[in-house]
Order: C-alpha cells, then structure tokens, then sequence
C-alpha cells in the first residue's frame, strides 16, 4: 500500500509538570500489531520534565493492531519486510515529530524518541536519515535495517542512543540487532547496548536501566 507521508495519526500525550517551550519532547514508536497505549503505559515512569507522545503507526492490521509497515511471509514462512513503506513511514514519523512541535509551541531544536520491534527500527531509521532533528535514541528489541535509511552529510556525532535486547526473541533473534550494533559503532555512533535473559519483550530489568540511561545515573 501507499502510505501518505502528510496525515497526522493518531496519538497519545501525557504534558510535562511543569510546561515551557524548552521542555524536552519523548515521541514513543510501538511495535507490529500493537498501538500508541503500549509503550504509553510507561510514561507515569518517565522523566516528569517531558512532553510524552505516542504516535499510532498508519496500516490497520485485520487482527485489530496496527503496523508502519507489512510483513509477510511466503510458502517456507520466511519473512520479509517492505522496505518502502518503512521508508514512507519513517518519513510520515518525521512530519508528526514537526506537526507536534509546533502544536505544542516547542522551541527545543531536537528530540528524543523511544521505539519497540518495528518501532525501534524505524527509530534508527529516523535517526540515521535525519540525524539534526533527534538527540536521543533508544530502540529496544528492534535492529538496524540500513535499506530503510538515507545516507546525509547532516552530522551524526551528537547523537545519544541505548539499546537492547533479549536474547531469547523468537520475534527478532539477537543475532539481527548484534550485527547493526556493529554497523552503528562502525559509523562512531555514541551507543550503550544491552542484553537480557527475556523473550521479545521489556523485563523489568530491562526498563529500569533505560530510565536510568533516559536521566542520566
């Protein structure tokens, strides 16, 4: 399908204590088949001092999730991913990012963004194409996907990022994540990368070290 890069979807946001056009900005990404209140139910944990927005991704799934892009499987039930509604809804992410902004009269110049599965690979898609509009990246049970990225010359030094994964995922095996973690250190991507003993999902472990990464102990 087509994806219209200009729609702005559906979202979730939980107001900063105490609001200034200077506080920062956390959009939230979920994963294949799931929706914006995921990732959304953490945000009572999350630092006080953020705007907390959860996009829903654009492709309705028959089972009632939502996706960013299709995933299909042919007769031997490999899966492939399309690229180019990835690519799309990267793209569709960066104009709800700037539609946001300027809803909410923000004056930061860049913002973080936390996504899981799907939601973490377009998180370093987004990252990796528009490098000037992000600082921090933390993409958890996702991987580096390099066909969905567009090589700039934009400056990808302060970029700030955390990692994870479980390395019992029968969704995305570890060994996915562990070769685009080499990818990114190759490019002098500033990263801390995590595993845990969990299933494709967040263990407590798990949240409680990117809180920790996300204020800075």
């Amino acid at each position: 399908m087509n994806i219209d890069t200009n729609q702005v979807l559906e979202f979730l946001h939980q107001k900063p204590e105490k609001n200034n056009p200077n506080s920062p900005v956390l959009f939230l990404f979920h994963g294949y088949g799931s929706n914006e209140e995921d990732l959304f139910s953490f945000a009572r944990y999350l630092p006080k001092d953020y705007h907390i927005i959860a996009l829903r991704a654009p492709i309705i799934l028959a089972e009632g999730g939502y996706a960013w892009y299709t995933i299909t499987f042919d007769d031997d039930m490999n899966k492939w991913s399309n690229d180019e509604e990835g690519i799309q809804s990267r793209d569709l992410i960066l104009f709800n990012i700037k539609h946001h902004l300027n809803r909410i009269n923000s004056s930061i110049e860049q913002i973080d963004v936390l996504g899981f599965s799907q939601g973490a690979i377009l998180s370093w898609a987004l990252g990796l194409t528009y490098p000037k509009y992000l600082h921090k990246i933390i993409a958890l049970s996702g991987f580096y996907n390099p066909n969905l990225v567009k090589e700039t010359e934009d400056s990808k030094s302060h970029l700030n990022c955390f990692s994870s994964h479980g390395t019992i995922d029968p969704v995305i095996p570890v060994i996915h994540t562990r070769k685009g973690i080499d990818l990114l250190k190759e490019k002098g991507i500033a990263l801390q990368y995590k595993e845990y003993d969990a299933p494709h999902t967040i263990s407590p472990e798990n949240f409680k070290d990117l809180i920790d990464w996300i204020a800075g102990k």
